[in-house]
Order: structure tokens, then C-alpha cells, then sequence
């Protein structure tokens, strides 16, 4: 299909800010640049006399040529029940061109996901056709649609932002949660203490008052005013006088993981528990008073108390023997890790979506929610283990780690991980309790780190 050809706009610029540039970037939209008109081959006098090229004169003309005014685009939102055809027809574009656009670019982005609330910039050019349109599909993320010379491009992009790094030390008195409140930090990363040192330690279970952490992090600002948590680069948990450190490093092979200062992984073969954050109600038992039936049993299990609906996750990659009701169970999940590990997840409200037996399941995925089903006085969760057939306690069980970093890449590592520890020891020795930003590591070698942190 023939189209005229417009001119191409050019596409947005990704800035990112580093230390010392305005705090302020220029919003996207003032990024869609349009090709300057081709220069004019004439002059004109003060008194308005044109000047041809050959130098002689002609008629009357402005004192000056005036600069190529850059359109403004036609900035609007999804309404409710709205849609994007509908947007832009009360714009006036036509629904020939929509329905074009939209076709040739629904590789890249589904229209249909368009909902109520994001905004979007227009740019058309004489003929009322588009030019460029950018979709915020987030705070953070847009789809940029162009129209070239024969079919129209989309792309999805990520709105430009600042990286800040912060390093943020508390001690625990009540909740971790309520530490990180106290210290101006984000709760979120709460989630992130879980996710490092959650194959060593009970989160829920062995934290206690007193104990202490520190990490170091990135935080991003986009253009469009939000901020979001960034990565964890470094962390430690001071428990009960032991330390735990983890630094983030990518090998060159593999991915991106976390690792004890030697190189050692801190991620293991299993997770410690099933869930984040929840409050142990009975602990692994060889005798324990049944609370329903009255009588006492082993149970070989540990039951964590939450709400209903709460996820409960994978704590090993594995199959899925079962994910049924049965009797006391109530609805259950069995997972076969290995040729020695099983998992049981019982008393749950549901399954997650495609979990069944027969299906793989990853480590950490949700594979249902707590309930009450089966003998159950409350909404819990109750986990159980096996290893080599026996009931075990999972809570007590040393799991074994996966890969280390490989000799090849510990010096790598170790420039990395005294970059990281370089940042986050200079603001602990500015004062603890406290969040800090921090200069950016230098990601090089800081030899003679060895002092403790706290």
C-alpha cells in the first residue's frame, strides 16, 4: 500500500544522569525532534529586501528569517470505557490511519491492553496524519509508535531516569518493616532481605530485637516523577551476634546472583520457608496435642499463620505429583525436587493458575494460597519435607548451595565486592540507624576491607 512520505521523526533520546548534571531532565516528550526545513537560498536587507542568490534584489520580505517552529504535540488520556481508536478519532485522525497504525504495530504492542488513565502525546504532521505517538503505559515505561517511509514502527521503551545510590544501616526493634519505615527507606526492600538471605535464614522465625542490618542499594527517578527501589548490591543481617553477608555479581556465564564474601552462593538447592514474612504457630514435632482432633502426634511439619489468600511459593524447582483435596490435608501441593528432596503444602484455600499434576514448577514460584482446608482451626499454611523418604525438619536441614563463583572470575568478583563494601563502610562510619546517599561505587579494587561493620 502506498503512503505519502512524511518526514521521519527521530527517535527519543535515553539520558541517563550521572553526578553533577541538572537533577531535572528534560520531560520525553520535548525529545521527538523534527527535521529543520532545508535552508532558504536567499538573504534579506534590513529594509526587507530579498537577496537571490546571485545577489541582486527582489521584492519585499521580512526583516529576518524566522527559527522552524518544533509542533507541539496533543497531549490526552484513556477516558473510561475508552479506548485508543477512540482517543484519537475525537482527536480527528482518521480511522483509515488508526486502524493502520494499530495493525502494523501490534507485534509490538497489544492496543487491547490500553487502560483507563495513561496518557499519551500525539505529533501529526500537514496532512493531519501521525507522526509519532508515545504511550505511557506506566510511570516508567512507554510504547513510541513512528511512522516510516512504507509501515509504521513501535517500540517499547523505558522512560529515562537518574540512578541514586543509598545506603540505609537499622536495628530491629519491633519489624523489620517498621525499621526501614524509621530509617526513610523504602519497605519494599524488606522483600529483598527475604529474597538474599532467605535460604540461610527464617526471616519470620529468627530475627530477633536487637539484631541489625545494612544494605546498600540503587533507587531510580524517572522523568515522569516516579521513583522505584532499584537493585540491592550489597546486604548484611548482624543475627544473634552471627554475620551474613551477600553481594550481588553477574558471571560472565550464568545469572546474576548473590554470594558470600568468598564467592560462595548464598542461594541454595531449596528455600528455608514457603512464605515471606509470616508468623510460625507450631513448629516440627515428634509429639504435639492435635488441635482438632485432641490427641497427640507427631507432626511433621511447620505451620505458618497467615491470612487467607497469602501466596505460598515453590521452595525448590521440581514436578508436581499432586495438587488435589485429600481428607485432613485438605487441599494439598506435592513436589518432587530430586532423587532426595519432597515438598508438601497443605491446607490451601487454592491452586495457582496451571499448577496440577504433571507440571514443573521453578523455585520460587507461586504454587497456591493459604487456607482452611482439611483439619485446620485457622487460615495457616502447614510445610513438610522429606529427604531420602523421611519426614525431616526443614527449618533444621543444611541445604546444600549451588555453584560458586568460578576461580576464573574471583578476582573479578572480588573488585566488585570491595567497591560495594567500600560505599557502604564510609556511610556507616558517618552513623548507624540512618539512611545515606552515597556516590556511586567505583566498582575497583579497595584492598584492606576487613574491619567489622558494626
Amino acid at each position: 500500500m502506498q503512503r505519502r512520505s512524511t518526514p521521519l521523526v527521530a527517535g527519543i533520546i535515553v539520558v541517563m544522569a550521572f553526578a553533577g548534571q541538572e537533577p531535572v531532565v528534560r520531560p520525553v516528550w520535548d525529545r521527538i525532534q523534527v527535521p529543520e526545513p532545508e535552508t532558504v537560498g536567499c538573504l534579506y536587507t534590513e529594509d526587507g529586501k530579498m537577496i537571490m542568490t546571485d545577489g541582486s534584489f527582489d521584492g519585499d520580505g521580512p526583516a529576518f528569517v524566522a527559527a522552524p517552529v518544533k509542533p507541539e504535540p496533543v497531549r490526552g488520556a484513556i477516558g473510561k470505557n475508552s479506548t485508543m481508536y477512540d482517543e484519537l478519532r475525537a482527536l480527528g485522525v482518521s480511522a483509515f490511519e488508526i486502524d493502520t497504525m494499530t495493525r502494523e504495530t501490534k507485534k509490538t504492542f497489544d492496543w487491547r491492553r490500553v487502560r483507563k488513565g495513561q496518557t499519551f502525546d500525539l505529533y501529526t504532521n500537514e496532512a493531519g496524519e501521525i507522526d509519532s505517538l508515545i504511550l505511557y503505559t506506566s510511570p516508567a515505561e512507554f510504547v513510541c509508535v513512528r511512522r516510516g517511509v512504507e509501515l509504521f514502527t513501535a517500540a517499547v521503551e523505558q522512560v529515562p531516569f537518574e540512578i541514586s545510590y543509598h545506603v540505609t544501616h537499622g536495628t530491629i526493634y519491633d519489624s523489620i518493616f517498621a525499621s526501614l519505615q524509621s530509617q526513610g527507606a523504602e519497605t519494599e526492600l524488606a522483600g529483598s532481605i527475604d529474597e538474599i538471605f532467605g535460604w540461610t535464614l527464617d526471616l519470620a522465625k529468627d530475627l530477633r530485637q536487637g539484631d541489625q542490618y545494612a544494605l546498600l542499594y540503587e533507587r531510580r527517578t524517572y522523568e515522569t516523577g516516579y521513583t522505584a527501589l532499584g537493585t540491592v548490591l550489597a546486604a548484611r543481617i548482624v543475627n544473634l551476634g552471627k554475620e551474613h553477608n551477600a553481594v550481588r555479581f553477574t558471571p560472565q556465564t550464568g545469572a546474576v546472583g548473590y554470594y558470600a564474601l568468598d564467592g560462595k552462593s548464598m542461594q541454595k538447592s531449596m528455600r528455608r520457608a514457603p512464605m515471606k514474612f509470616s508468623r510460625i504457630s507450631s513448629n516440627y514435632s515428634s509429639r504435639r496435642l492435635h488441635p482438632v482432633q485432641r490427641v497427640y502426634k507427631p507432626h511433621f511439619g511447620v505451620d505458618y499463620a497467615a491470612s487467607r489468600g497469602t501466596p505460598v511459593y515453590a521452595t525448590g524447582d521440581g514436578l508436581v505429583l499432586a495438587a488435589n483435596y485429600q481428607s485432613g490435608n485438605g487441599n494439598y501441593v506435592r513436589i518432587h525436587h530430586n532423587k532426595t528432596y519432597e515438598t508438601y503444602y497443605l491446607h490451601l484455600s487454592g491452586f495457582a493458575k496451571g499448577v496440577r499434576p504433571g507440571t514443573r514448577v521453578t523455585q520460587g514460584q507461586v504454587i497456591g494460597y493459604v487456607g482452611s482446608t482439611g483439619l485446620a482451626t485457622g487460615p495457616h499454611l502447614c510445610y513438610r519435607m522429606k529427604k531420602n523418604g523421611r519426614w525431616v525438619n526443614p527449618r533444621m536441614l543444611d541445604l546444600p548451595a549451588k555453584e560458586p563463583v568460578k576461580q576464573s572470575e574471583i578476582v573479578s568478583f572480588n573488585a566488585v565486592r570491595d567497591a560495594y563494601l567500600s560505599r557502604m563502610y564510609e556511610a556507616l562510619n558517618e552513623g548507624l540507624d540512618r539512611t545515606t546517599v552515597v556516590q556511586a561505587p567505583a566498582r575497583a579494587p579497595a584492598p584492606g576491607l576487613t574491619a567489622a561493620m558494626f
